[in-house]
């Protein structure tokens, strides 16, 4: 009975990493159709925000529910959100790595022309500058890119886990008491 217990939490997990990472594919893909990387970079953080947090939320809610009876320790559920973040970390790593090799090839350059572009309009010197497009020229690499790229999404998992943690949790009343007669 525990083994299929695990099995069941790791398609879960697998099922809601698979959501957050096709989510956010696609909120890429459509800003990269539309040309609004840049442009709506607000409102697509917002968007990302949201489904990094829904996700977490609604995998936290299913293990609580299919699993546990309705009932998850704040551990276990935040637990169960960085197992999802680590699934769609992976997930969206490589395709940020296909995305940069092989759909936007020009986005580095794009932003590090913008990047430039926000330094001069923010009146920045031209030290200042240089010194900040010499250390964009050490994470040009899609390899460094998408190693950082797998980080940020697993810290904004671990951030959404310990909050969203705090929502789904519900404490078994009866664990005390058993326990207890242990």
């Amino acid at each position: 009975m525990e083994n299929q217990v695990q099995e069941n939490k790791w398609q879960i997990i697998a099922k809601f990493g698979l959501i957050y990472a096709l989510l956010s594919v696609g909120l890429s893909l459509v800003s990269f159709i539309t040309g609004t990387q840049m442009s709506l970079k607000y409102l697509n953080s917002l968007a990302n925000f949201l489904i990094v947090f829904g996700t977490m939320y609604m995998g936290m809610k299913a293990i609580k529910m299919e699993l546990n009876g309705g009932f998850i320790s704040y551990g276990q559920a935040f637990i169960s959100g960085i197992l999802i973040s680590v699934a769609a970390s992976v997930l969206l790593a490589i395709y940020f790595y296909v995305y940069l090799t092989f759909i936007d090839v020009d986005f580095v350059e794009n932003m590090t022309i913008e990047s430039k572009r926000q330094l001069i309009e923010s009146g920045a010197s031209e030290d200042e500058i240089e010194a900040q497009m010499k250390v964009m020229s050490y994470v040009k690499s899609p390899w460094v890119m998408t190693f950082g790229g797998f980080l940020g999404n697993f810290f904004y998992g671990f951030v959404a886990s310990l909050i969203m943690a705090f929502f789904v949790k519900r404490e078994d009343p009866d664990s005390a008491y058993k326990s207890l007669e242990e």
